[in-house]
């Protein structure tokens, strides 16, 4: 088995360059919740976006509207549908991310990417950086197959699985001493901060 590369993607290689807060506000605004108190809605969306399992910005804003016993509009798919696209607009790759990514990939070095997120947002940010093409493997927490958020076991073994290679011959690079770090640890990856 080959030596595999696993990578995090916000704060590693790439990062949201808008301010998620007011992000938040103009979804608010769209979807008419002026009444409801910026904050609710920000920890309420917060917490609906970093849920285990299946994860989409629809699916985390129907539940938060549901939470305030709001009607769910008819729009939401189409309303999410471009607020994913506006955030995309606003992820910047970090500073030689690309350039690394594509020297590994021409070396043929077997590269995951394992991130938590909603599904739709990641996948767009992904798109958007444009190296998505350099991972064999592409993991987003909120994926209905992955379903699991970094911490858990699971994406680390679904890591190992897409790049055969065992874990300790994989290493994950990420900023999160907690999720990536610990989280590749405790699977039996190597880490690096």
């Amino acid at each position: 088995m080959d030596l595999g590369l696993c990578f995090d993607l916000d704060g590693t290689l790439g990062r949201y360059a808008g301010d998620f807060r007011a992000f938040a506000g103009l979804l608010r605004g769209q979807l008419m919740l002026q009444a409801c108190d910026m904050n609710r809605f920000y920890d309420l969306l917060s917490v609906e976006l970093r849920r285990d399992g299946p994860v989409t910005l629809e699916r985390g804003l129907a539940a938060v509207l549901e939470r305030l016993d709001q009607r769910v509009p008819a729009d939401l798919p189409a309303l999410a549908a471009e607020a994913v696209e506006a955030y995309a607009e606003d992820v910047r790759p970090l500073p030689g991310a690309r350039e690394l990514l594509e020297r590994l990939d021409a070396a043929g070095v077997p590269m995951a990417l394992l991130t938590n997120g909603p599904e739709d947002m990641q996948r767009a940010a992904l798109a958007a950086l444009g190296f998505g093409r350099c991972f064999r493997v592409v993991l987003v927490s909120g994926d209905r197959d992955v379903a699991a958020r970094k911490p858990a076991p699971r994406i680390f073994a679904l890591a190992c699985t897409g790049l055969q290679s065992l874990p300790e011959r994989t290493v994950m690079i990420g900023d999160s001493p907690e999720a990536d770090v610990r989280g590749a640890l405790d699977y039996g990856l190597q880490a690096v901060l």
